[in-house]
């Protein structure tokens, strides 16, 4: 199955998730149960997903994976699951736009802050707002709850 992966890159250029190193192309296989937020390889169904679980802060990266064996889904609806092989095919361009939070995503569109400032994004990681916030509300029914100078 297709789906994406969320990578810390380091210096050296090598990608880690969970104490675990990758590398593109090589296909790797957990002989355990998989467990999700515990053990297995993590992924997520679309490419923003992944941005909950690695915002996209500089130090991190975007994939494209193949997974298979034993798929074990969340059931929270933030499309992430757990299986037990996992192949790294291609790195993805990450959003434009930095964040160090990005919150799960509802009706197409998640909170991310950077430098305790708040914005809304798309799933194509484009802002919704010109001006970073003091805050920002989930949205519902295509609007949002912000604050900007205290109101």
């Amino acid at each position: 199955m297709k789906a994406y992966k969320g990578f810390k890159k380091l210096e050296d250029g090598t990608l880690w998730c969970r104490g675990f190193q990758y590398e593109v192309g090589k296909t790797y296989k957990f002989e355990g149960k998989p467990i999700l937020c515990k053990q297995g390889f993590h992924a997520c169904h679309e490419s923003h997903q992944c941005w909950v679980h690695y915002p996209n802060n500089g130090e991190n990266v975007y994939y494209e994976v193949e997974c298979s064996g034993t798929i074990v889904e969340s059931n929270d609806g933030d499309g992430k699951f757990v299986c037990t092989e996992i192949t790294l095919v291609k790195e993805i361009p990450a959003p434009e736009n930095k964040f160090d939070y990005c919150s799960s995503f509802r009706n197409g569109c998640a909170k991310v802050r950077l430098d305790d400032k708040w914005n809304i994004i798309n799933i194509d990681g484009k802002l919704l707002s010109e001006q970073w916030l003091d805050y920002g509300g989930y949205f519902q029914e295509g609007y949002a709850r912000v604050w900007l100078n205290g109101i």
